[in-house]
């Protein structure tokens, strides 16, 4: 690919050059300046362009498969079947935080995403199957969310929501019932 002018340059053979040549050129320029200058590397940032198709390249030469294996749909497909009494499971460390994919003949799927000491778990109900979050551990669930599609992530959110508008309405429903107990106690004590 690389490899075609003085350098280790590659030279477009077309007038129009488009996005990948031009950053292709500027790498191999780069890259041979730095190797005749006696500096070592290529001088490219990793998240460049020329150096993510130099690793494509590299990976590709390698032999080894390719394909995204942290997404919950594709670790289901690469599980067993579960059988009666016999359930199926798999531990994965996605960013650092450990998801428990298991699959149930009776229960269906299952995807347990972090946990902490004093868990508080709300389940929500997703394509991939029953997904348990502790919500005091919501920094595990956001360091997850591209392990799920859109339309999970949307239900998984909304969930999240509820619960805490819930928990919000309760809290002030105490916090009335509270100020209305204490003010009925000062108005006994004032009467008296």
């Amino acid at each position: 690919m690389i490899g075609n002018g003085g350098y280790r340059t590659f030279y477009p053979t077309g007038g129009k050059m488009n996005y990948a040549v031009q950053e292709i050129r500027k790498y191999s320029e780069t890259a041979a300046r730095r190797s005749k200058m006696g500096l070592q590397g290529d001088g490219a940032s990793p998240d460049s362009f020329a150096a993510k198709l130099k690793a494509a390249d590299e990976f590709m030469a390698s032999g080894e498969s390719c394909g995204a294996t942290d997404s919950v749909a594709i670790i289901l497909r690469q599980m067993d079947k579960a059988q009666p009494g016999k359930p199926v499971s798999k531990t994965v460390f996605h960013n650092g935080v450990c998801v428990v994919v298991e699959k149930d003949y009776l229960r269906g799927n299952s995807i347990t995403i972090g946990g902490s000491s004093n868990p508080n778990w709300i389940h929500v109900d997703t394509s991939v199957g029953t997904v348990h979050i502790d919500l005091n551990d919501i920094d595990s669930l956001m360091k997850c969310l591209d392990m799920f599609s859109p339309e999970d992530l949307n239900l998984i959110l909304r969930k999240i929501t509820e619960v805490r508008q819930c928990k919000d309405a309760l809290q002030e429903i105490d916090e009335m019932r509270s100020t209305q107990v204490e003010g009925a106690k000062e108005k006994e004590e004032e009467e008296e």
